[in-house]
């Protein structure tokens, strides 16, 4: 513990202003704004499969890493150690492991996984490294906390893909209520709001899968100006049910769930028929190929 705070100590003695806005910026890779930008642009504009794949990876790493935290309780180190955190208001709950570093590693990890490119394996490792490094710089997480943090997301990643995998081979969508179920019971344990965000997003999301896997078939293929439009919309329509729920929907954490549930019905379900019959969908396109960025 004594070699923990003397890198955490360190650490905070190289903070200036320059630093400070870097790590700034590169932590907010392992929040949920930079997900929901990459995720929607796979599933509506890229690769839809890989989108529910990318979806469910990190949703998965994300109530893991809650229910880890919950589990061990250990403090962070500005609540032992005589430091100033910096953005704080990142750091709620438990400190080990490290949610924005097992996150960010989830998204990264899965787009190494897909895209298989020796530049991104290598600008992958070095952002992952660079958003654990901002936790500790910014004095909210240990160093074990980081490294326990890409540890989870990298099993998280392969146990959501095998599952994943194994539902599309055997076109049963609902083998994926093996990592539904457990975050709802999660709910009844776990009474936080990021929690139930999670839940609420992850159990929209896989009744989105198996409604639009089996009754609407939503293609991603398109030219470049239907595709821009595709986004902006989507990703306004999000934002929309997002900021009017808090509105209309009074403050619980049963409406924090309502209101990511709908988001996630809304990315899957309500945004495509709304993209199918407004802008309608080009068949004789070929699907883009990913793999080629």
């Amino acid at each position: 513990m004594e070699i923990m705070a003397e890198v955490m100590e360190f650490a905070v003695s190289l903070r200036n202003p320059v630093l400070d806005f870097i790590f700034t910026l590169i932590t907010m890779i392992g929040e949920d704004i930079f997900f929901i930008l990459v995720v929607a642009c796979f599933y509506w504009c890229l690769d839809k499969d890989f989108g529910y794949k990318l979806g469910f990876a990190y949703l998965t790493s994300g109530f893991i890493n809650m229910w880890i935290k919950e589990l061990m309780r250990i403090p962070r180190p500005f609540e032992v150690l005589d430091i100033e955190p910096m953005r704080i208001e990142t750091a709620g709950g438990y400190s080990f492991p490290s949610g924005h570093t097992q996150q960010a590693s989830a998204l990264i990890m899965s787009l190494m996984m897909k895209l298989r490119k020796k530049w991104l394996y290598i600008a992958g490792t070095v952002a992952i490294f660079l958003v654990a490094c901002s936790r500790i710089y910014l004095g909210v997480h240990w160093p074990f906390d980081v490294l326990a943090g890409i540890a989870a997301a990298f099993l998280c990643v392969m146990y959501s893909n095998w599952l994943y995998d194994l539902s599309k081979k055997k076109n049963m969508p609902e083998l994926l209520a093996a990592l539904i179920i457990p975050t709802i019971a999660g709910m009844f344990f776990f009474q936080t709001e990021t929690y139930f965000k999670v839940a609420g997003t992850v159990t929209g999301l896989w009744l989105g899968y198996i409604v639009e896997t089996r009754f609407i078939g939503f293609r991603t293929e398109g030219p470049v100006w239907k595709q821009v439009i595709k986004y902006v919309v989507g990703l306004a329509g999000l934002l929309v049910i997002k900021e009017v729920g808090k509105l209309v929907l009074p403050d619980s954490l049963l409406s924090d769930f309502i209101r990511y549930f709908i988001m996630g019905i809304w990315m899957t379900i309500i945004a495509p028929l709304l993209f199918r019959f407004t802008l309608g969908e080009v068949r004789a396109a070929a699907p883009r190929d990913i793999n080629a960025i």
